[in-house]
C-alpha cells in the first residue's frame, strides 16, 4: 500500500505530464491566434480529462488502501470523482491566450499550465472528500504536504483532522497538496478555528486579517 507521501507524489507525476502534454501541443501549434486558441480549445480539455480520471483512480486506490490499513468496519469502496468542469476549463482557455491577440508579460503557457495542474489535480481531492462524506465509518480528512508555502503549510498543521462535512480543500495554483481520509478510531486532534477560516472560498475582511496576521508570524 502507498504512504500518503508516496501518493501526493503520484499525483504530481500525474499532474506533470498532463502539464507537458499541454505545453508540447502548445509549441505545434500555428495559424492565426483564433485558429489556435479554437485548436486548444479542441485539444487541451481531452488531455486534462484523460490525466483528470487518472488522478481520480489513483485517489480511489488510496482511498480504500487507508481504509484496509484502519480496519474499517463494514464494506465500502471508493468511486473516483470527476465533476464536470467543461465549461470552466474553456473560460481559462480563453483567458490564458488573450496573450495570442494582445501580447502581455505572460505567455500562453504560463497562464495556461497551472491551469492544467490544478484541473487534473482536482479530482483527486474531490475523491477523497465526496467519499468521505459518503463512507459510514469515516471521520474526516488530513492534508498531506511535501512543505510548501506558508498557507499549505498551515492548513495541514501537525496533520489536524477536517472532520466537518463542509470543509473544503483549499488549493492555488500549482498546490501539489492531497488528502489523506481518515476513519472513525483515529485519536488526531481536530482542525483548529483558523484553518477552517482558511480553507472557506470566502473571508470576511476581519478572517483575512487574521489569516494574514497568522501567515506573516510563520515567516518569523
Amino acid at each position: 500500500m502507498p504512504t500518503p507521501s508516496e501518493s501526493r507524489a503520484a499525483l504530481t507525476l500525474i499532474t506533470g505530464t498532463a502539464v507537458s502534454r499541454v505545453t508540447a501541443l502548445l509549441g505545434k501549434l500555428s495559424g492565426s491566434p483564433e485558429s489556435q486558441r479554437a485548436d486548444l480549445l479542441d485539444a487541451a480539455p481531452l488531455i486534462v480529462s484523460y490525466y483528470a480520471d487518472g488522478s481520480a483512480a489513483l485517489a480511489a486506490d488510496f482511498y480504500d488502501d487507508e481504509r484496509e490499513r484502519a480496519s474499517a468496519r463494514g464494506r465500502f469502496t471508493a468511486e473516483p470523482i470527476v465533476k464536470d468542469r467543461a465549461e470552466k476549463l474553456a473560460r481559462a482557455i480563453v483567458w490564458a491566450t488573450e496573450p495570442l491577440f494582445d501580447p502581455t508579460d505572460t505567455t500562453v503557457t504560463q497562464r495556461l499550465a497551472p491551469v492544467v495542474q490544478l484541473e487534473t489535480a482536482r479530482p483527486y481531492r474531490d475523491t477523497i472528500t465526496t467519499n468521505r462524506q459518503r463512507d459510514p465509518q469515516a471521520a474526516g480528512w488530513r492534508r498531506v504536504t511535501s512543505g510548501g508555502c506558508r498557507f499549505c503549510r498551515m492548513l495541514a498543521g501537525r496533520g489536524e483532522v477536517y472532520r466537518s462535512n463542509t470543509a473544503r480543500f483549499a488549493s492555488h495554483a500549482n498546490c501539489h497538496c492531497t488528502a489523506q481520509p481518515v476513519f472513525k478510531g483515529d485519536p488526531g486532534e481536530e482542525a483548529g478555528v483558523l484553518q477552517y477560516v482558511a480553507s472557506q472560498r470566502r473571508r470576511t475582511k476581519a478572517d483575512q486579517e487574521r489569516l494574514r496576521s497568522y501567515l506573516a508570524d510563520m515567516a518569523d
